[in-house]
């Protein structure tokens, strides 16, 4: 009985043991499939954002027009918005300006096309500059003209670009080779330079330094080069730039200051009435002389009478200052269109009565 019992005990107890194990292994089988789910899900989880996030971010295929991203393509780029010698605008132009507005595009790509403007703008300016220092004015001309047309007074190329066009143009008009400007005359006798500049309408000044003459005295058969174009002024409000331009062609920039004699609306079509140098001012029947402090109106006078539409319109002039250097150009400075005296009478010089000028 004894020896029953101690074999029914040891069965037992081996029996216990094994069925214990048995558990524990199929409890820890069990942690590793849980913990395998739970990272799938987690993954899962994880790919379901990011993609939701992807796709928000995401701008639909043919939102936005690829940008030339080389040399090649930006000069391509840069073809299409060129205009030869109209400042309206082109398709090129329409495409930017909607860019412009386009809540679509994404700030990226308008900084990248911006970008790619203005590389094109260095280019094309240091193409001209190097014409210009290398005396080939007529070609610098030429891209600097294509170049302004299509940009903004706001754009940071623009105001080197109308300087060095400006000095270029003066450079070739002193020259006397400008065919755009000029026109061969040969002295007869009778003639002097005042009887020649009216009948081209021009100024004495204008002929002498198309020439280079320090005098007034002729002599029969003398090739004079004659300035002959037809002069025009714009005189832009929205940025204060008086454009000059000869037979349709941008000639010279020139800043243009409006005093307080000007209103903000004022605008029309005009024609320089009559041309006085070192004026004398007189105002609320006082009488300053040129040079003196209350003659606000400087070195040149060109008075201004409206014409068409305009004739009614108030006389107004671009004049000079007696402020040295830059005129004021803060709100409710005195005077009309004011310009420094050195720009003044350059323009003075360059163009004569009757020239056209509109105000916009």
């Amino acid at each position: 009985m004894a020896k029953l019992t101690s074999n029914t005990t040891g069965n037992f107890r081996t029996y216990g043991i094994r069925t214990a194990e048995t558990r524990r292994s199929h409890t820890g089988l069990y942690r590793v499939v849980a913990i395998l789910l739970f990272l799938i899900v987690c993954g899962a989880v994880v790919w379901g954002v990011k993609r939701h996030l992807d796709s928000r971010g995401a701008i639909p295929s043919g939102t936005v027009k690829p940008v030339p991203d080389n040399d090649a393509a930006a000069l391509t780029f840069a073809d299409e918005r060129a205009i030869a010698d109209d400042p309206e605008t082109t398709e090129a132009i329409r495409e930017y300006r909607a860019r412009e507005n386009d809540t679509s595009a994404s700030p990226f790509d308008i900084q990248e096309f911006e970008r790619q403007r203005l590389k094109q703008q260095r280019k094309l300016y240091d193409e001209a500059l190097q014409a210009f220092n290398e005396r080939k004015f007529e070609k610098c001309r030429t891209i600097l003209r294509d170049m302004l047309a299509p940009m903004d007074s706001s754009d940071s190329m623009y105001d080197p670009a109308a300087n060095l066009l400006g000095r270029a143009s003066m450079n070739i008009f002193r020259s006397g080779s400008d065919s755009e400007t000029n026109l061969d005359y040969v002295v007869k006798s009778g003639d002097t330079l005042s009887k020649i500049a009216l009948n081209y309408n021009t100024s004495v000044s204008a002929i002498q330094k198309a020439n280079g003459m320090s005098t007034t005295r002729l002599n029969i058969g003398q090739k004079l080069r004659i300035p002959q174009s037809v002069w025009s002024i714009q005189i832009r409000r929205s940025d204060n730039k008086l454009l000059l331009k000869t037979n349709g062609k941008l000639f010279k920039i020139y800043n243009v200051y409006p005093g307080s004699a000007i209103s903000q609306s004022f605008s029309g079509t005009f024609r320089i009435f009559s041309k006085q140098k070192d004026p004398v001012w007189r105002v609320d029947g006082q009488t300053y002389q040129p040079g003196s402090a209350g003659n606000i109106i400087g070195a040149r006078w060109m008075a201004l009478k409206g014409t068409g539409a305009s004739a009614n319109a108030a006389g107004t002039a671009i004049h000079g200052t007696n402020r040295s250097g830059t005129p004021d150009s803060s709100p409710g400075a005195p005077g009309y269109f004011r310009m420094s005296n050195d720009d003044v009478k350059e323009l003075y010089e360059l163009v004569p009565c009757e020239t056209a000028v509109e105000i916009k």
